[in-house]
């Protein structure tokens, strides 16, 4: 165990927040906005950029190369996010409980985004592609979308704005209209035509 995984086990475990903050600023540079609280979670990650009023819940493993969070947004508890690559959350977005996000590749999630209920998988490995690394297996997911719970994502996946995923779906392939609900496994579009943040 290096000094610097012994050191963020116990700032996860100070109970005065502004403590904690000062000591992830200093000793790690990580960038962190007004109005911030971090429970009892563990922030590993090269770089490091929390906005304003942000809430990070405890029982949450962050470990990354580069880490981003908008302001407004607010990741619950139990969430995994692993890898040797970049995870960012857009501004007005929640990532609610015990979600899993594989972070071999990218992981981006856009403003006004809802990861919602719990236990939904993201995963950006697991393909020949993989091996040979000739392919960006990144996922995308863009602004004012809803996950239910439960949902699975196959690497190299980009849901456009303006959707709605439903519980229990299986995304293998990209999605790039908007206004549309998609459903199923595998996920198909079930309606077109629709705007799920006012006739949902």
């Amino acid at each position: 165990m290096t000094v610097r995984s012994v050191l963020l086990k116990i700032i996860k475990h100070i109970p005065v927040n502004s403590v904690k903050i000062v000591l992830l600023k200093k000793l790690f540079n990580y960038t962190i906005g007004k109005n911030v609280k971090i429970g009892k979670a563990i922030i590993n990650c090269n770089k490091v950029y929390i906005g304003n009023n942000v809430h990070i819940a405890s029982n949450n493993v962050i470990v990354c190369n580069k880490f981003s969070i908008g302001e407004n947004s607010s990741i619950h508890s139990g969430n995994v996010i692993q890898g040797r690559a970049n995870f960012s959350l857009g501004t007005n977005s929640r990532i609610i409980n015990n979600h899993h996000f594989d972070l071999w590749n990218n992981i981006q999630i856009g403003n006004n985004t809802w990861i919602a209920g719990k236990n939904s998988q993201f995963w950006t490995h697991g393909s020949i592609h993989t091996k040979l690394n000739n392919k960006d297996l990144s996922i995308l997911i863009k602004n004012d979308v809803y996950i239910g719970s439960a949902c699975r994502f196959a690497p190299g996946i980009t849901i456009e704005s303006e959707n709605l995923i439903g519980l229990g779906s299986v995304v293998t392939k990209s999605f790039l209209e908007s206004k549309t609900i998609i459903a199923g496994n595998p996920a198909i579009v079930v309606k077109q035509d629709i705007d799920w943040r006012t006739n949902w």
